[in-house]
């Protein structure tokens, strides 16, 4: 986060995106993991839906905190990136007084401490019945290992694991083509290709998109033990389906009514550059080294044209107009 924050080029911006994502993906790997095996058993599954609650407000309240900072007049971004780092330290600081989870510490031998510390989760149920049945679990697991080879070789030549491993892991590769983290990374992006112009309102509209993501989260999790798990999300996949036709259509529609390229600049002597061969906004805003330049009547654009974008600062043309208005990336 103090690396994002104090970023002087998109090189460095990257380097920090690639170590929080880093982070965040073994977060998000360790978190369910260490709920599912300290949880008592009635409570698990409600426990680890919880942790994705918690993700989903998470999002909501940066959204809110982003809508807040972009009212700065200068390097608003910084502190949105920067102030990541709070919440990192506070769950740092909480991690440090977690302990292993029993189960962790029965594979690695310790089982007097995993005893103690299942005692105290515990507190005053008898552990005993629990305890036994970790220990027998992790016994059968070993030995089934060294006889019968590799845990994924298994669960692949079992048909009925296999099953299950192909609905499980099928579900969370759907969910990820399905473009959420596109949609929801990227929505003040959307939102400005829709036709909001101005940026402080297209985050305060990303924001509503994750007002709803983090709602809808709070209904499924009243709804997953009333519906059930299977209607529930042959319900959650039809609204996607839906919502994605929606989205794409809304995409098709925008490229179609794309503003027309009406001026082509000459540039300097001996500078050629493939935008002068875009005919309409659309095109343009595809190509990452151009952007749109025009000018408003009203409502309308007028002398548009597809120029170079300054590599310097993406939003000025590296030439043409002295003054103009350019919309680089993403924006038609």
């Amino acid at each position: 986060a103090a690396l994002l924050a104090a970023a002087g080029n998109k090189e460095t911006l990257l380097g920090g995106r690639v170590v929080v994502g880093l982070g965040l993906g073994i977060a998000s790997m360790t978190v369910p993991v260490y709920i599912a095996e300290v949880a008592p058993s009635h409570l698990r599954g409600r426990l680890v839906t919880i942790n994705t609650l918690f993700i989903t407000g998470g999002q909501f309240f940066a959204s809110v905190i982003d809508g807040a900072f972009s009212y700065l007049p200068k390097n608003g971004w910084r502190y949105m990136l920067g102030l990541s780092a709070i919440p990192a330290i506070i769950q740092f600081l909480g991690f440090l007084f977690l302990p292993e989870s029993p189960r962790w510490l029965i594979q690695k031998g310790q089982t007097q401490k995993a005893r103690r510390i299942l005692s105290r989760m515990r507190g005053n149920q008898t552990i005993d019945e629990e305890y036994d049945s970790i220990k027998n679990n992790i016994e059968e697991e070993e030995k089934e290992v060294g006889s019968a080879g590799l845990v994924i070789c298994r669960m692949l030549t079992y048909p009925p694991t296999r099953r299950e491993l192909i609905v499980g892991c099928g579900l969370q590769m759907f969910q990820q083509l399905a473009g959420i983290n596109t949609v929801m990374y990227y929505s003040a992006t959307i939102m400005q290709m829709s036709g909001v112009q101005d940026d402080r309102l297209a985050i305060w509209l990303a924001a509503v998109t994750a007002l709803t993501n983090f709602i809808f989260t709070l209904v499924g999790v009243w709804l997953v033990d009333r519906v059930g798990r299977r209607k529930l999300t042959l319900g959650s996949l039809a609204g996607t389906t839906i919502a994605l036709l929606i989205l794409a259509l809304g995409f098709l529609l925008s490229a179609q009514v794309s503003p027309q390229v009406t001026l082509n600049p000459e540039g300097p002597s001996g500078q050629n550059s493939s935008c002068t061969k875009y005919s309409y906004c659309n095109g343009c805003m595809l190509d990452p080294i151009c952007g749109f330049c025009y000018k408003l009547n009203k409502s309308s654009v007028v002398e548009s044209s597809c120029v170079p974008v300054n590599k310097k600062s993406t939003m000025e043309a590296a030439w043409g107009r002295t003054t103009p208005v350019l919309r680089p990336h993403g924006w038609c």
